[in-house]
């Protein structure tokens, strides 16, 4: 299935470590703490818009 332009991925990167519980990027129940994620690599995510 095709997708549009506006729905592709363009740019993406590879971030150095684990999303683990300990270092608070997952909740016990292994989810993605998104508010974390997007504070934690804020540079990179940030940096795949300026492309």
């Amino acid at each position: 299935m095709a997708v549009s332009r506006a729905e592709s991925i363009r740019a993406f990167a590879l971030v150095e470590g684990e999303f683990t519980e300990e270092n608070g990027l997952l909740t016990p129940s292994l989810k993605v703490r998104r508010h974390a994620v997007t504070a934690a690599y804020a540079e990179q995510i940030e940096a795949l818009y300026r492309r």
